[in-house]
């Protein structure tokens, strides 16, 4: 038994993974190897173990303390191990962005180095633009960094031009067509990580500030910014985002529907909807 302690815990982000893993792989070499005899072994209910496995319920402080000793870890694995589960006991943004760079900073460089791209892409407003922006200009060397950071706005700099492209390259979302010049690909960055949550908020709270600069810089013949204060009803109000998915997706088809050639420019789109006064629910009787 126990084949399965060659997975290493470093590799994972998501502890109900790791076990779901070690599960599969020691069953694969001992038929025998139940959830019985698994539960058995980290002191726990059968039941209770299937449903961690499936990741609908999470390890109690004793029971992380048991599958640390099942699996043997040492100092290192076993904090690692704790700040998996904290990870994934956490709802508030802030929170998964907490634990989520101090598991970074627990994994070795090669484990981390492409999830911090990641989650660096996520993180910088001029990242995205940056790959939006070499479809409409031409890029061929490092030499025209500048060049293109002064078109920008706000402007960049020749080393945050540089920095953003380097980024995109090793996350596989540009790359040199025949002739050398740098292009988008048709790559996306996969969803569904719970960090991302986390990061999209701050790239979000950076491109409303972005908004509020550009009322005074960009001239009003080359923007639209309009705010509207509604009375609703509050419990329609996914009726309300679904009108405004509805719209996010027209655009995409029109501006889909544009030559590249004809492009000439990268606008930054930004729909926010959000309650400024909330009346308070009766109380029933």
């Amino acid at each position: 038994m126990l084949t399965g302690h060659q997975l290493n815990i470093f590799d994972y982000l998501d502890y109900h993974e790791f076990l779901r893993d070690f599960y599969t792989l020691e069953k694969a070499t001992d038929p025998l190897f139940s959830y019985r005899v698994f539960a058995v072994a980290v002191h726990i209910d059968a039941s209770l173990l299937v449903k961690i496995l499936q990741g609908k319920r999470h390890l109690s402080a004793e029971g992380i303390e048991q599958f640390i000793s099942f699996f043997r870890f040492k100092s290192a694995k076993s904090e690692y191990f704790r700040e998996l589960v904290a990870y994934a006991k956490a709802r508030r943004d802030s929170d998964l962005k907490r634990h989520f760079e101090k598991l970074q900073k627990m994994r070795p460089a090669a484990k981390r180095q492409i999830d911090e791209a990641r989650y660096r892409y996520f993180q910088m407003w001029y990242f995205p633009m940056i790959r939006s922006a070499i479809d409409v200009f031409e890029y061929y060397s490092h030499e025209q960094a500048e060049t293109l950071g002064s078109l920008c706005h706000p402007k960049l700099s020749a080393t945050q031009v540089i920095e953003a492209l380097t980024h995109l390259e090793k996350l596989g979302l540009i790359q040199k067509d025949f002739s050398g010049r740098l292009v988008p690909t048709d790559a996306h960055l996969s969803t569904g990580e719970r960090w991302q949550s986390a990061a999209v908020q701050d790239y979000q709270k950076q491109m409303v500030d972005h908004a509020k600069n550009a009322i005074d810089s960009i001239p009003r013949e080359k923007r639209d910014i309009s705010t509207l204060t509604l009375a609703l009803d509050s419990s329609q109000i996914e009726r309300i985002k679904a009108v405004l998915a509805e719209a996010r997706t027209s655009i995409v088809k029109q501006v889909g529907a544009m030559p590249s050639k004809e492009c000439d420019a990268v606008y930054q789109l930004n729909i926010q909807l959000f309650p400024v006064m909330q009346k308070e629910k009766e109380l029933d009787s």
